[in-house]
């Protein structure tokens, strides 16, 4: 009895593997591997700035920002304007406006190829394709010449939050671009 379960248990392995050798026998396996090579985006800003050490009322101070692009494919372009006065004696911010006046008035100029969303940037309208630049959509920034004596000595910080993606609506679409 115990040779017959011996010689069960030993039949049933060789089965099995031979079960086994013949699926070994007919598997076959490759891998393909595939790189793939991505563009680097290569965009530059240039901003046209002096900040003034003085700055007084009614004095407008150039300030232009062009976005090149180097890359070899298009993007397209967006801006944020974000704007603040504090007082540099003592602590505090000041209103950006007075009397529904700015107290610093940005000039924009090309308004006919930016254009300010809901979402509070400024697109530019057409794509910046290879080896090409944008227009500025900002000429100066002027100090109000109504400004109140509250602004002497103060600092006005204005900071342009500026962004690239390439030039296609799935990227501008997943992005939440409202070009």
């Amino acid at each position: 009895m115990k040779n017959k379960k011996a010689l069960i248990a030993i039949l049933a392995v060789a089965i099995f593997a031979a079960i086994g050798g013949t699926f070994a026998y007919f598997r076959y396996s490759q891998t393909f591997s595939n790189q793939f090579r991505l563009g680097a985006q290569e965009v530059k800003y240039v901003e046209t700035f002096n900040s003034p050490s003085s700055w007084t009322p009614c004095t407008e101070t150039p300030k232009t920002l062009v976005i090149t692009n180097n890359s070899t494919s298009a993007i397209n372009a967006r801006v944020k304007i974000t704007e603040s006065w504090t007082k540099t004696e003592g602590n505090g911010s000041l209103p950006l406006k007075v009397n529904n006046q700015n107290m610093a008035v940005i000039n924009f100029q090309n308004t006919s190829d930016w254009t300010l969303k809901s979402d509070g940037y400024y697109y530019y309208k057409n794509a910046i394709n290879s080896k090409s630049s944008s227009n500025s959509f900002i000429k100066s920034v002027t100090f109000n010449c109504n400004a109140e004596s509250d602004y002497s000595s103060a600092r006005y910080q204005l900071s342009l939050h500026v962004e690239t993606i390439e030039s296609s609506a799935e990227a501008r679409a997943r992005e939440g671009w409202q070009l």
